[in-house]
């Protein structure tokens, strides 16, 4: 494998691997084993570990590797950089990682539970209201339908910018999720998501500021939901660079900070917190199950987990009419 074994092993999982993911992820996944390579060196030259080359790895080696994770990294983050680790080791047939699950479970870093990144219910009205302005008429338009749709439907980022102005059914009150993540993998561009209530205005007073500023240009055959108008008069979807500078005029014009990928796990956690069942909320962000709902986007609340098993206990029959108490 040359006399870089890791590194070449590292290029080849990520040349193999490339067709299943964005290539966001392929550039975080190319970056994390970077790190791990870099580290194996440095373990290495220490004299902690015997080789860096992937085949070779003992059990020994990734004690030592492990160590280091857990004294440098949060739980979650170590957890993950051994699931890379890990599928560089299998792919050259070392199933060390393996065998450390078997033999010394204790040993292995384990991910936390997390809390869950939301918009604060005070920035979200700010948001939701409308009340600053951006200095172009057109960003500003875009900018209050974008916070609506996103707040109102728990799309992601990237599946609001790409849509296309057929995705919205305001009969239904739904949007088609024609550029979902996982395009051509495991989504195809058909699921729907529901439109919750208290947007209607908004989105149609948008669509028709986006047919008067595209008929200016000669433009009404543009399919983009949200079309970037160029000083040229050329439309087109916003890039990722240009949303994220849409999103900088939000917050100068507002005064409230935010990400644009909170908006889905505030949607979550707001129709948790108003009872709607797990599963429904699942199907609605379109995950293959709940476990993924409840990890990252909306969990039950402890104040409300506490209220609702005293009221279920309360309901119950007395302890001493249903155990036993043994004579004397």
């Amino acid at each position: 494998m040359g006399c870089r074994p890791f590194v070449t092993a590292v290029n080849d999982l990520l040349r193999e691997t490339a067709p299943y993911y964005a290539q966001s992820t392929q550039d975080e996944r190319r970056r994390k084993l970077r790190r791990i390579y870099k580290l194996l060196v440095d373990l290495k030259s220490q004299g902690k570990i015997e080789t860096t080359g992937p085949k070779k790895l003992t059990e020994r080696d990734l004690s030592e590797i492990i160590g280091w994770f857990k004294g440098n990294l949060d739980a979650t983050t170590a957890a993950h950089y051994m699931k890379f680790l890990d599928e560089v080791l299998q792919s050259v047939g070392n199933n060390v990682i393996s065998r450390l699950k078997v033999k010394r479970r204790h040993l292995l870093p384990k991910p936390m539970v997390k809390s869950i990144s939301l918009i604060p219910s005070d920035s979200m009205d700010i948001l939701l209201s409308g009340g600053y302005k951006l200095d172009d008429p057109w960003w500003d338009a875009a900018a209050k339908a974008a916070i609506a749709l996103c707040a109102h439907t728990g799309l992601r980022s990237s599946e609001l910018r790409l849509s296309r102005l057929a995705d919205i059914d305001l009969e239904r009150m739904e949007i088609r999720v024609s550029s979902p993540k996982g395009m051509s993998r495991w989504a195809n561009g058909t699921e729907r998501a529901p439109i919750m209530p208290g947007c209607e205005d908004a989105i149609r007073d948008y669509l028709e500021r986006r047919r008067v500023a595209l008929a200016g240009i000669g433009g009404t055959d543009v399919e983009a939901l949200f079309p970037f108008i160029s000083v040229k008069g050329e439309a087109w979807f916003w890039s990722t660079a240009m949303w994220a500078k849409l999103k900088e005029a939000v917050e100068t014009a507002s005064g409230e900070h935010f990400k644009w990928k909170d908006f889905r796990p505030t949607y979550a956690q707001t129709l948790k917190d108003a009872n709607a069942p797990i599963e429904a909320i699942s199907k609605c962000l379109r995950h293959s199950s709940t476990r993924t709902t409840e990890q990252y986007y909306g969990r039950i609340r402890a104040e409300s987990a506490f209220s609702q098993v005293r009221a279920a206990w309360q309901a119950r029959k007395p302890l001493s009419q249903e155990v036993p108490i043994p004579a004397d």
